[in-house]
Formats: C-alpha cells, structure tokens, sequence
C-alpha cells in the first residue's frame, strides 16, 4: 500500500501512531475545590438584592396576556391603584396570597389585581378568587420584560401607573409591606 494511493489510511495511521505516544492524562480535584456531601444539602437559594430592575417611582407599561386569550393594557388602569403579581403555582404562599389579595379587593373597592402566572398550563388560574384577573404567560416574556429575578414578585402602582413598592417571596413581613403599600394608594 502506498500513501498516494489511500490518503485516508495514510492519516488514519498518522493519527493513530501520533495519539498512541501521547501520555495519558488524570485529574484530581483540588482540595479547595472540593465541596463535601454535608454543604450540597445545606446549599441555599441566591436572592438577589432587588426583585426587579424596577423601582419605586418608576412607571410600567406592558400588555398582560389574559386567561382566555384577551390581553390588558396596563396604561388603561390609570386612575385605579394596581397590585400585579408574577408567580408560578409551584411557589410557597400561592394560594395563600391570592386569598389576601381578595381580602384586600374588598377592603378597597378601586383596587385592581392581576395575577400572572408563568405556569406551562393554567390549571392554577382557574382556581383564583372571584375578583382577581388571571394573566398566563408561559413563556415568562413578562417575567423577563420587567426583569424579575424571583418567583414571586410584586409591584404596588398607584393611580398614574407608577412603583409604589416591589417585594417578592411570601412572608408576614411581605404581607404586611403589601398591605401597607396598597393603603398608601388606595385610602383607608
């Protein structure tokens, strides 16, 4: 056999001498490196520091895909003070939460609530309370439209479509700093 007349052999070979010198090569992981069992099962959540890269003050606009197929535009609910949720149904608190938000609906008869669910299936928005609007986006665009960085994420906007407050997860003291921020727009 001659290597002008079987090129691909002639590399094949070459190949095969070249790889057959080459030592073989171990690792071991470095000890600063090394995470032990016990730390993988203590490992915590990161949270960022703001739950969105918009703050109080500043003013939201978006179109919310509603349950349904029709869509909201946030612009047409100035004048009414607004409490917007994005959440999963996978979320601690998400029934418990969409309970105070009804009970705070009927202690301020202007305040609108969406909730905004980026659930695969709309399961979850069917068993809202009677009152709250249910936005589906599966996809998360509005999630990362406004850039939220945990599940769940609150804004509070009063009448002219501005921040009043953003919190997210669920707790008594995010409750209460929801219900302080809604009284803060909506009156007694």
């Amino acid at each position: 056999m001659t290597v002008d007349k079987h090129p691909v052999a002639a590399l094949l070979l070459s190949l095969a001498a070249l790889l057959s010198g080459c030592p073989k090569q171990t690792t071991t992981p470095d000890d600063a490196n090394t995470v032990d069992a016990q730390d993988e099962t203590e490992a915590n959540p990161i949270i960022p520091a703001e739950p969105s890269r918009y703050a109080a003050g500043e003013s939201l606009e978006a179109t919310i895909p509603l349950l349904g197929g029709e869509s909201l535009e946030l612009a047409s609910l100035r004048g009414r003070p607004v409490l917007l949720e994005i959440s999963a149904s996978w979320e601690v608190g998400w029934a418990e939460a969409h309970d105070f938000y009804a009970e705070l609906e009927a202690e301020h008869a202007e305040l609108e609530v969406i909730v905004i669910s980026a659930d695969g299936t709309d399961e979850a928005l069917t068993a809202l309370p009677a009152g709250l609007r249910a936005g589906w986006d599966p996809a998360g665009a509005l999630a990362a439209k406004f850039s939220v960085a945990t599940f769940p994420t609150m804004f509070v906007l009063d009448r002219e479509g501005r921040i009043v407050a953003v919190v997210n997860g669920w707790s008594d003291t995010v409750r209460a700093e929801i219900s302080e921020s809604v009284s803060s727009v909506a009156g007694p």
